[in-house]
């Protein structure tokens, strides 16, 4: 490539906005879909990378499906979605999915392959995840890592949110970007690097846990899964 083929690549660049939204999508259900459509909407995204976790560190006792069924679930899930994308970034060497994997490490993996300058990165998390985040590895580091969009449901105020985050990561009042000057009320922190944005009215009544016991049952799941991830439960036998 000659330098001006160079130029002329690097001048094309379009500064892509990527969401990772990792959960243990066992199964994924229209609940997850419903908040990413909302994030979608609202944040207008290139991507959103759908990450369904390994070993989720604070679900080691859970039993989950085998690592491959929740990822054959994700990725029919997102086949209607243009640019909703299946994600391998936590399955491991061997794509089984039995390595324990830290979001900071996989966050750190995304800024990696999104380097260009303008790109950024978002992570979906749900209201409950993120006041447990004290005690995810490195999380200090992780909320200055991207910015963050919390799913929020009924019952959870803004004010909780922002008390597990510390006051030396926020910033100075000030020093506020233009995003919070737009839109005060969704903004729940502004730190030094990134903020920490509020989803509200995402709520969903639609629980895995709910979906796992009616598979077991032989109930229907019409409804609460896509027809797709509905058509494969069934025939794989999951929950059974």
């Amino acid at each position: 490539m000659t330098t001006a083929q160079a130029h002329r690549t690097a001048a094309k660049h379009h500064p892509r906005r990527i969401a990772l939204f990792g959960g243990s999508f066992d199964p994924i259900h229209s609940g997850h879909l419903s908040v990413a459509r909302a994030a979608d909407r609202r944040f207008n995204f290139d991507e959103i990378h759908f990450i369904p976790a390994s070993r989720p560190p604070h679900k080691l006792k859970q039993h989950l499906a085998p690592f491959p069924h929740r990822f054959a679930m994700v990725a029919l899930a997102c086949a209607d979605h243009p640019h909703f994308v299946p994600s391998l970034a936590e399955a491991g060497e061997d794509f089984s999915g039995t390595q324990l994997h830290y979001s900071v490490d996989t966050v750190r993996y995304f800024r990696h392959t999104y380097h260009e300058p303008g790109d950024h990165i978002f992570f979906i998390i749900g209201a409950d995840a993120f006041l447990d985040i004290p005690v995810w590895k490195e999380y200090e580091t992780l909320l200055g890592l991207c910015d963050f969009i919390i799913a929020n449901r009924p019952g959870i105020r803004a004010e909780a949110l922002r008390l597990v985050i510390p006051p030396e990561l926020t910033a100075r009042p000030g020093s506020k970007k233009e995003t919070e000057a737009e839109h005060p009320s969704q903004v729940v922190a502004q730190l030094h690097c990134t903020t920490v944005y509020l989803l509200e009215n995402v709520a969903s009544d639609v629980s895995a846990t709910d979906i796992r016991r009616r598979a077991q049952k032989g109930q229907s799941i019409h409804g609460l899964v896509s027809a797709r991830v509905e058509e494969y439960i069934l025939k794989q036998g999951l929950y059974r």
